[in-house]
């Protein structure tokens, strides 16, 4: 009984350590005039190696794109911005220790430590002016994920994210 309520409070504890592991930063040019950007299209970021998680980005931001009213055209068709994303993925340890007792309360003065391997994922969203060829809105999105995440459940995650990033694009369009 003692050892499951041990687990479930351990359970609860990594569940609040995950959301924390997550941040979204947007940044926008406070002097560009976005009413007057209604098309875009896409160039070259660092995308991510597998078409299958491509797709999903792609699609994802152009859903966005187009609940904000922008249209997506070729880039041969002089659109007003161009928007591009950027991937990186990196591996690193994460230690988690914890003690009891100590030599001022007599305790026994144990402990634990273990560590995980995860995964430090970084998605960057850049919409380009295509006149001036200057960033005129960014959104990143930093996560920790531990080994074992399902592929799908981390895509559903990211665009979700991304979701709740771009409503901070500024100003928005009338219809």
């Amino acid at each position: 009984m003692k050892t499951a309520t041990i687990a479930r409070i351990a359970a609860f504890a990594m569940i609040g350590t995950t959301v924390l592991a997550t941040s979204v930063t947007t940044d926008y040019d406070r002097s560009a005039n976005f009413a007057s950007f209604k098309t875009y299209a896409w160039t070259r970021g660092t995308e991510v190696p597998d078409q299958l998680n491509h797709k999903r980005i792609v699609h994802s931001i152009n859903a966005q794109l187009a609940q904000k009213g922008m249209r997506m055209v070729e880039a041969s068709a002089s659109p007003d911005v161009l928007v591009a994303y950027h991937v990186r993925l990196d591996r690193d340890l994460q230690i988690e220790g914890s003690g009891w007792g100590g030599y001022r309360w007599g305790g026994s003065r144990t402990g634990t430590a273990r560590a995980a391997e995860i995964t430090v994922g970084t998605i960057v969203v850049d919409i380009v002016d295509a006149d001036t060829k200057t960033i005129v809105w960014r959104g990143t999105r930093r996560r920790i994920s531990t080994k074992g995440q399902a592929p799908r459940s981390a895509t559903r995650t990211r665009a979700s994210r991304w979701r709740s990033s771009s409503r901070t694009i500024r100003p928005s369009r009338s219809r």
